[in-house]
């Protein structure tokens, strides 16, 4: 059995480490304690008061490593925001203009069809975009600004990559070019002998 010590004062049962402490606890107001620590601690074995715990310290290089972080993680956060919005959103009903061009993509000799809802992203319109499958693409834009096929790709995360011929309004171009002005009621259809 583990040896124990007694209260001088309350005559309970003490480790004798304890003692002290028990003491300082339990009796701070007893006017016999003062002298019981005094008597107590110069005896051999006996373990004061805790002292305090020593604050903690956190070197420098450590706050700048975690701040560096913190930018680092709200910077690209912010990079792939941007990147998934081209353009920002239409606001308002007061547009510049409001078009239609029909796009139409094939992948060999198959259609390839474009999304419903591409660059509309919760509340957010950007100015090209699709409503619907059937690959009418509208343009609408508070900016005064033409709109080419190119930032209708941007808009769908799509390469415009290099299709082999490129049509508008039934006249094929020299060259396919991904900078083909989106006009109102025009036609677009491009060629790939694969797209995906």
């Amino acid at each position: 059995m583990a040896k124990t010590d007694h209260c001088p004062i309350c005559n309970v049962a003490v480790k004798p480490e304890n003692l002290l402490r028990h003491l300082a606890d339990t009796h701070p107001r007893h006017p016999d304690t003062a002298r019981l620590r005094d008597e107590l601690k110069s005896q051999v074995g006996r373990v004061g008061p805790r002292r305090a715990s020593a604050p903690i310290h956190v070197s420098p290089w450590l706050v700048a490593l975690v701040a560096l972080a913190i930018v680092g993680g709200v910077g690209a956060y912010f990079l792939t925001q941007t990147n998934s919005q081209p353009f920002p959103c239409v606001e308002g009903v007061a547009y510049v203009y409001h078009w239609h061009t029909q796009l139409n993509v094939f992948s060999g000799s198959v259609p390839y069809t474009i999304p419903a809802n591409t660059g509309i992203v919760g509340s957010c319109l950007e100015p090209v975009h699709t409503h619907d499958t059937s690959g009418l693409i509208h343009i609408e834009t508070t900016v005064n600004r033409l709109y080419a096929i190119g930032d209708f790709y941007l808009v769908w995360h799509k390469s415009f990559g290099s299709p082999t011929q490129m049509i508008v309004n039934g006249t094929a171009l020299p060259s396919p070019t991904a900078s083909q002005t989106l006009y109102d009621q025009e036609t677009i259809s491009i060629y790939y002998t694969s797209f995906n």
